[in-house]
């Protein structure tokens, strides 16, 4: 761990107001769609698909060239799980060991991912893969008419870039690689090759998508990093300005 174990009362007193970003997100989030309609309206629609498709036409043609039913549950699971499992889990693990510094840090990173995001969402508007290269089977939307429609619901499937997945489970992964929390971490190094798979594998995003999620979640730890500095750092700092 990288600070001292609090008490249950003393942790939640100094991270609510980092426990009450990540919510605030969380309900902006499901209002996604509603705002990018309300968007679309009021400016207009702005679709980028053929700029990203010609950037990287057929690349996506490679991760479907052998499709397999189990592999597609596979990916499945790793899609619609994983993603929430690298955002809840991260929280929890580091509330269970109060680790506040990681804790706030986590909090600002996830935070910051979506927001950055969102513009892209409401303005450059990418669809899937499966749904625009000739050859590649949109696998998710069309094995799980049921996971389509929840999904659908807060994701009208144009909002390919960046990749939110790749950003959060990277996210997590930036987090939680230099703690001693072993079992997590081992999670966190699976985690990461397999979402970047599924993404690319079900028929959803583009490879660019994929690059530009690692580059968000690195700038976003890069900020999380500098905003929450750890007490020694911050002591450090200060002894040497005597």
């Amino acid at each position: 761990m990288t600070e001292t174990k609090q008490t249950k009362k003393g942790f939640i007193k100094e991270c609510q107001f980092y426990m009450l970003i990540p919510l605030s997100i969380l309900a902006l989030s499901l209002k996604q769609a509603s705002i990018q309609h309300e968007i679309a309206m009021r400016f207009g629609y702005y679709n980028y698909t053929a700029l990203i498709s010609a950037i990287n036409p057929d690349f996506a043609l490679i991760f479907q060239k052998g499709i397999y039913s189990s592999l597609t549950y596979l990916m499945t699971f790793t899609y619609v799980i994983i993603y929430p499992c690298a955002v809840f889990f991260t929280f929890l693990t580091l509330f269970y060991y109060r680790d506040t510094l990681l804790f706030k840090r986590a909090a600002l990173m996830f935070s910051l991912n979506y927001l950055i995001a969102f513009p892209f969402f409401m303005l450059f508007n990418v669809s899937t893969t499966g749904a625009t290269l000739p050859g590649v089977e949109p696998l998710l939307y069309e094995e799980f008419p049921r996971i389509c429609t929840a999904i659908t619901a807060i994701d009208p499937l144009d909002n390919c870039f960046p990749s939110l997945h790749v950003a959060m489970v990277f996210s997590a992964f930036l987090i939680i690689c230099g703690t001693n929390y072993r079992r997590y971490r081992i999670f966190t190094y699976f985690a990461v090759p397999a979402t970047i798979f599924a993404v690319l594998y079900l028929g959803i995003h583009w490879l660019i998508d994929v690059f530009a999620g690692i580059v968000l979640a690195l700038f976003t730890y890069s900020l999380a990093k500098s905003f929450c500095k750890s007490s020694q750092t911050i002591a450090s700092g200060a002894s040497d300005t005597l």
